[in-house]
């Protein structure tokens, strides 16, 4: 064939070509339409009017597109740097929504803002729209890095993680790290076989335990429940790694239980419910001091009591109005005082009863303490405080903790309000 021919071949060939990118620049939407019709899709599924700021598409050297500057229009916007996920050609010309990674980094979740989502269901029909099935495992793997959790009380948590997942949206294997903890704070997930149980390895305070994580589906809800036992974790390590200040100091041992239920897997982690039982060998209070309160009927603040051992129960709740900590059972023994009590915890403020024995003939002083993390007040009732005032008139020293203790022990028996009462006088120094 003459040269000349060919060279006509390839302009034709050329020609065509350019004619296809013409008509294909006209029919494919530009990024920037991309990008509106992606914000749209989220509004319209999530409930919350959402934005994203650019999108990128590329096909070689396989299909991937990028988001960058993804928000949410709210007081509080949950925000994503970047967003990056990929396919196969094969899925991709067969129309299956199959995703081989999926990677976000840079995000911002504050956890008030979440309530405000209403998810579309998946059985609606939304889905028959689509010119994609999905697959039946969508993403293979997905990936995070500096996601910054944001509490109700303001605080900030970063995490980094990864996740690989089987059908069902069940994980084959995941793990989640506290970037920047000052000790290392990790929990990493096994499945057992095809089983709906993992195998979970926690590293937190200074220890590695291993637990159990547990799925079920029960008349359409699903049920998560776990268990761990725990020896020689540094509470204080443990609090410092979520940035929370410790009230206890020395290694914690005992086991946990945990619970959660919901009609789907985001709501039942919001009903997150966990049970512990722990004592602490040598422990420190760190906020106050026990036996000056006592003596001082609970006007000197601040100070530590060292404690021979430290028990009880913890159980934490979630609650809209940020997670609700209980403590019961609480017993603190040394060799001064033995003490029991009670306490709710809840945005960083502290209530409860403490009954303070003291090994010299002091017994069951009454406190009720209160106030904030930062500064934790110990104080008489008001009830008790009235019998402390007869008390001290009628027998100076040990009459002034009985009588605090009837007062006390009268008005849960009878109830009604608590007087105001001044507090006792210092009796009269003999000479």
């Amino acid at each position: 064939m003459p040269r000349h021919r060919f060279r006509w071949i390839a302009l034709g060939a050329t020609a065509v070509a350019m004619a296809c990118a013409g008509a294909l620049a006209i029919w494919w939407p530009s990024e920037a339409e991309l990008a509106r019709r992606a914000g749209d899709a989220a509004t319209e599924r999530l409930g919350v009017p959402v934005k994203v700021g650019q999108l990128h598409w590329s096909l070689f050297p396989s299909p991937r597109v990028e988001l960058r500057d993804v928000r949410t229009e709210q007081e509080a916007p949950l925000s994503a740097e970047r967003l990056s996920a990929g396919v196969r050609w094969g899925d991709l010309l067969h129309r299956r929504l199959a995703l081989t990674d999926l990677q976000l980094e840079n995000a911002t979740i504050p956890q008030a803002s979440l309530s405000e989502f209403q998810v579309r269901p998946t059985d609606d029909g939304a889905e028959s729209s689509l010119p994609f099935t999905l697959a039946p495992v969508p993403v293979e793997r997905a990936d995070w890095q500096g996601v910054r959790w944001i509490g109700r009380n303001g605080r900030t948590l970063v995490y980094a993680g990864s996740a690989e997942f089987d059908t069902a949206w069940r994980p084959r294997q995941a793990w989640l790290e506290r970037t920047g903890a000052p000790v290392p704070t990790r929990m990493a997930l096994a499945r057992e076989g095809t089983e709906d149980r993992w195998r979970a390895d926690v590293s937190a305070g200074g220890r590695t335990e291993q637990g159990t994580l547990r799925l079920q589906e029960i008349n359409g809800r699903y049920r998560v429940t776990g268990a761990i036992d725990f020896t020689g974790v540094d509470v204080e390590g443990v609090m410092a790694a979520f940035e929370r200040r410790a009230v206890v100091a020395g290694k914690a041992s005992g086991h946990t239980d945990l619970i959660a239920e919901g009609a789907d897997p985001a709501e039942a982690v919001q009903a997150l419910h966990t049970r512990t039982r722990f004592t602490v060998a040598r422990a420190r209070l760190l906020t106050f001091d026990l036996e000056r309160a006592v003596k001082t009927v609970g006007t000197q603040r601040g100070g530590t009591t060292q404690l021979d051992s430290l028990e009880g129960v913890v159980r934490t709740e979630a609650d809209r109005g940020g997670t609700i900590v209980r403590y019961s059972d609480l017993k603190a023994t040394s060799g001064v005082l033995t003490a029991t009590g009670d306490a709710v915890l809840q945005n960083r403020r502290v209530s409860g009863h403490v009954a303070v024995d003291l090994v010299d003939g002091v017994v069951g002083i009454p406190l009720e303490f209160g106030g904030t993390m930062d500064d934790t007040t110990l104080t008489l009732p008001p009830a008790a405080l009235a019998g402390a005032a007869v008390g001290t008139a009628v027998a100076p020293g040990v009459g002034t903790a009985i009588g605090a203790r009837i007062g006390e022990t009268l008005r849960r028996i009878f109830g009604g309000d608590e007087p105001e009462v001044p507090p006792p006088k210092r009796p009269a120094a003999r000479h």
